[in-house]
């Protein structure tokens, strides 16, 4: 009996540092996006309105112009199982690949690639809230109003966002609470796969999203996602195997 408390005492000191380290165990790696946030207060102001139309900036040509060839579409796993994946699209036509230059595309601020005809691309975000931007610029010369859509997305989600100037193709079936701007349109998964199955990756995939450990070290990933170089004969497949003719069978 006389051990009784020792033993008592032990089973206590024990259960107080077990229920101290348990919310170490607990703190999981968290993400963050490592684009500049949205500041609302800014966005209705008139100064930085006119900021975000009149400027100076880069600018990409359109098929017209640029006709070089890439993989066609297919999904992606995310570099990090708790980011979103937007695909961003733009269907093959006559009037797209007579286009010059192309509109630019910028998510809060930050411009990524342009969409030219038959071409799609991904991006990975940390769940969040995000503001799409894009106007049409005279060489590096931007003064067109540009057209603005803000989108919310949710960890392990994915979305198809398709550029369309023409309205042949028509938008969604009916779909209630899909984005719609201009000539951006959010497109639900079942009809956006019939549409950009045959589209083509020109330009590399981006990463978005940062992971911050425990110790609050933030880890930045590489922000291009590349794919490799692209060969022709990689989509090529023979139906039956090829052999040579043999004139000994005749």
């Amino acid at each position: 009996m006389r051990y009784l408390g020792l033993m008592f005492l032990a089973s206590c000191g024990l259960t107080a540092c077990q229920s101290h380290k348990a919310p170490q165990q607990l703190h999981a790696t968290q993400v963050v996006s490592t684009l500049d946030a949205i500041n609302f207060e800014k966005e209705n102001s008139l100064i930085h309105a006119k900021l975000d139309q009149y400027k100076v900036g880069k600018f990409s040509v359109g098929s017209w112009v640029n006709q070089e060839p890439g993989q066609f579409f297919k999904l992606v796993k995310p570099q990090n199982p708790q980011a979103a994946i937007i695909y961003f699209y733009r269907p093959d036509s006559r009037w797209n690949r007579q286009e010059i230059i192309a509109s630019n595309f910028f998510l809060n601020g930050k411009r990524v690639p342009s969409l030219i005809s038959n071409h799609y691309y991904w991006v990975e975000l940390a769940e969040g809230d995000y503001k799409l931007s894009l106007s049409r610029p005279l060489a590096v010369l931007h003064f067109q109003k540009p057209k603005v859509a803000y989108l919310s997305v949710k960890s392990g989600e994915q979305y198809f966002i398709k550029y369309e100037e023409e309205q042949f193709r028509g938008g969604p079936n009916g779909e209630a609470g899909l984005l719609r701007v201009g000539p951006l349109m959010q497109m639900p998964t079942r009809q956006a796969l019939k549409e950009i199955g045959m589209t083509q990756l020109k330009t590399p995939g981006l990463n978005f999203v940062a992971e911050v450990t425990p110790e609050g070290r933030v880890i930045k990933p590489k922000q291009e996602i590349n794919s490799g170089v692209y060969h022709a004969s990689d989509d090529a497949h023979l139906s039956t195997p090829f052999k040579l003719w043999n004139p000994l069978t005749w």
